[in-house]
């Protein structure tokens, strides 16, 4: 691990040790609000999930990470929205991260410290994911790595969470 990953990995643990947050499994059809993180590559994914839970009546919320900062259609974020330790300085971050979702989807399978930290941050009461780091900061860690597909893991998610309902 490299010394500057290293410095912000143990920073962004004592913030999240810090973080006040009761964590509580609500059904699927009950959800009112949702955060959904996503990277500009699981656009597929993305959609899928943000149908699902508008079907349901749900108020979605998104922040989309892009390299290229070329996706118009979303709540776009790039790595100028981040100081050098990879924490935010934006302002849209900082809000998203601080609302009460109900849960927080975090639809990245591939590596993305951006996402990471905005899912440790967050004071969503429960937070989805796959944990292919092994950081903790999930409270439900669905494993995809047999096929590892943003899609496949937004299925995953709503089949989990319409399991939690019965």
């Amino acid at each position: 691990m490299k010394l500057l990953e290293t410095i912000s990995r143990r920073q962004l643990a004592r913030k999240v040790a810090a973080i006040d947050r009761q964590v509580r499994i609500i059904p699927l059809d009950q959800v009112k609000k949702v955060g959904i993180l996503w990277h500009e590559n699981d656009q597929r994914a993305f959609t899928y999930l943000q149908e699902q839970f508008r079907s349901r009546s749900t108020i979605v919320r998104n922040l989309c990470y892009a390299d290229s900062g070329n996706n118009p259609d979303s709540n776009l974020i790039t790595k100028k929205d981040f100081n050098w330790l990879g924490f935010p300085v934006s302002g849209t971050i900082s809000t998203f991260i601080s609302t009460e979702f109900e849960m927080l989807v975090n639809l990245t399978v591939q590596p993305c410290y951006p996402l990471e930290v905005i899912t440790a941050l967050s004071v969503a009461s429960f937070r989805i994911g796959w944990d292919h780091e092994k950081t903790g900061y999930y409270d439900m860690d669905i494993n995809v790595a047999g096929q590892p597909d943003s899609l496949y893991l937004a299925e995953q998610t709503i089949i989990y969470l319409q399991k939690f309902a019965k």
